[in-house]
């Protein structure tokens, strides 16, 4: 097993990203009001969003392809194939659904095809649903340096009136940690088990020359998901607050298990170091790359003295480079692309 276990930054100022309905918040006497995601008091945005704007720009920046959506009665189908659509290889799907024959129908099958069927009624019925595991896990950015979130007014306004109204907005700094299961992005399950997860029935595989990918393909959609993190640009809620949301702060190290033990390692008051040191001196073990760590400057002076601090505390590490964070994202990927299997 090989995942990539990345902690990140980004620096929110006067932002909203994430949206919340008025019903969740549950608050009365607010009907003219916007509201945004949290979790205990502090300002959030979900991994759905942040997926949601890695696959805008996969798809504008990288040409990455996704599944098309078709209207089968009334219900919108997709047509998964991580085979040939990149991003139903990352991001993984759920397709639930079952195909229906009749009795004529099912004496055609060869004994093997007639085992997936059960009769039901007058009809033969088998389960084709299709699951395949997201190879990119997120966590929500969680604001760790500031616990407010403020009232703004603004005005909605029409051709005969203005209506005042208020929204929710907030600053700070918000951290999150994501794995990328390397060992299994462009590797696929064939099989006629729909208990199971799997990316194709034993027929699909063979209908479509499905295969692995090669090493340089595989190289290839690592690379533009590392591309969309290093440039995430949070666009959900920017309308009126226009907001840089590319990482400040990234850890990038390789591991050969998948507990993500870099959660926390920064703070209101800047890097926690000690924790930090714990969290590769127990997870050393497991360690297969280099700890490629990268400090940009925050606008927030508070955060401004942590690569000093790194440089200081990890001098004598040869296993540990720090740089800024385009230098992190390109040295990891050089190592990447090197020992990729």
């Amino acid at each position: 097993m090989r995942k990539l276990n990345g902690f990140y930054a980004i620096e929110v100022l006067n932002g909203r990203l994430n949206g919340s309905a008025a019903q969740v918040e549950n608050k009365s006497g607010y009907d003219n009001a916007t509201f945004t995601k949290k979790v205990a008091g502090r300002s959030k945005i979900s991994s759905q969003c942040q997926k949601y704007n890695l696959k805008d720009f996969m798809s504008s920046m990288s040409g990455s392809s996704q599944s098309e959506r078709i209207k089968e009665g009334k219900q919108i189908k997709a047509i998964v194939d991580p085979f040939k659509y990149e991003l139903d290889d990352i991001f993984g799907f759920m397709l639930a659904d079952k195909v229906e024959i009749n009795e004529e129908e099912y004496e055609l099958l060869n004994e093997g095809q007639k085992k997936l069927f059960k009769k039901t009624k007058n009809k033969y019925q088998a389960n084709i649903t299709k699951k395949r595991k997201s190879r990119l896990q997120m966590n929500a950015l969680v604001n760790v340096s500031n616990r407010k979130v403020e009232w703004e007014w603004s005005v909605a306004s029409s051709s005969t009136h203005f209506v005042p109204y208020q929204q929710e907005v907030y600053s700070g700094i918000h951290t999150s940690i994501f794995n990328l299961n390397i060992d299994d992005i462009g590797k696929f399950i064939v099989s006629d088990s729909a208990t199971e997860f799997r990316d194709y029935s034993v027929e699909e595989a063979n209908e479509s020359n499905v295969r692995d990918l090669t090493e340089d393909e595989r190289f290839d959609r690592v690379n533009n998901v590392l591309n969309a993190i290093e440039h995430l640009s949070i666009s959900s809620n920017q309308a009126n607050h226009l907001t840089d949301t590319k990482p400040k702060f990234i850890i990038l190290a390789d591991y050969s298990w998948g507990n993500n033990a870099f959660q926390g390692v920064l703070k209101k008051d800047g890097l926690d170091i000690e924790m930090l040191k714990e969290c590769i001196d127990q997870n050393e073990k497991y360690r297969l790359s280099k700890i490629y760590i990268g400090v940009n400057k925050f606008f927030d002076d508070t955060f401004n003295n942590i690569k000093e601090e790194l440089e200081k505390d990890f001098e004598l590490c040869d296993f540990i480079e720090i740089s800024n964070v385009q230098t992190a994202f390109e040295n990891y990927k050089k190592e990447l692309k090197s020992n990729i299997k």
